[in-house]
């Protein structure tokens, strides 16, 4: 969807302060989209410089572009809901990138970790977000995202499919110890806040979710529910310890 294809935003039914708080999310929403815009476009980088036999190169540079019109249209909703220009900062990439320095294991990381385990816990975030929408700039805008996203994390774990039998022993030993680090720090992101509200007993206010925002109990369901009945199973089917990573998440991994 392009930025002039959104409907107009009806807020009539919403007070300024259940918008001013609702809103808050869109310019980090861009900011996330456009973290993944470079990861798709170090992917892309990375296969070429791997030898990585097209058409793989090729889809991630089309994801690549698919996140940069995320990002876009995350900002225009922001803005047209009152919410301040988003902030973006490239050194978390950078700083990934820099501890991913061979191209193979570079591309299967990133492809495993950031793409297929990643772009699979968003879509389920954006569908829950997206089910419980009703204000109708943020409905579409989420509809449209999740579209994308759904053929996003297919790409990662086909893409990952055909470049695991590629892979040294070595590299599948990298690759399980990043698994494993990811999924902890997507629980820590996605999850563990929202856990935190709940034990609090902190109030949520229904309109938010109306706006787009996920209620915690929402956000905890629709992470572990990516996780546990989607992100494992397919890393075992992949080659990968699924359970492993995922019990193991805290623990330290030896080289």
């Amino acid at each position: 969807m392009r930025t002039t294809e959104l409907p107009e935003p009806d807020l009539a039914p919403y007070s300024e302060a259940q918008v001013r708080f609702a809103v808050s999310a869109w310019p980090m929403r861009a900011a996330e989209e456009l973290r993944s815009a470079m990861i798709f476009r170090a992917l892309r980088s990375a296969a070429h410089a791997a030898g990585v036999a097209e058409p793989w190169a090729s889809r991630f540079g089309d994801a690549c572009r698919d996140e940069v019109r995320h990002t876009r249209l995350c900002a225009e909703v922001g803005r047209r809901l009152g919410a301040p220009p988003p902030r973006y900062d490239a050194r978390p990439v950078r700083a990934r990138l820099a501890a991913l320095r061979e191209p193979r294991l570079r591309t299967a990381v990133l492809l495993v970790v950031e793409v297929a385990m990643g772009e699979t816990i968003s879509t389920s975030l954006f569908r829950a977000g997206r089910r419980s929408a009703v204000e109708p700039l943020t409905r579409a805008a989420l509809t449209s995202i999740v579209a994308d996203e759904v053929r996003h994390q297919q790409l990662g774990w086909r893409g990952m499919a055909a470049l695991w039998p590629k892979l040294s022993d070595r590299e599948r030993a990298a690759v399980q110890r990043e698994v494993s680090t990811g999924l902890a720090a997507f629980e820590q992101h996605n999850a563990v806040p929202a856990l935190r509200r709940l034990e609090r007993g902190d109030p949520f206010d229904p309109a938010h979710a109306s706006l787009g925002v996920l209620a915690p109990e929402a956000r905890v369901e629709a992470f572990y529910t990516a996780v546990e009945r989607f992100v494992v199973p397919r890393l075992s089917k992949l080659g990968l310890d699924g359970p492993g990573a995922w019990s193991g998440r805290y623990r330290p991994v030896a080289d």
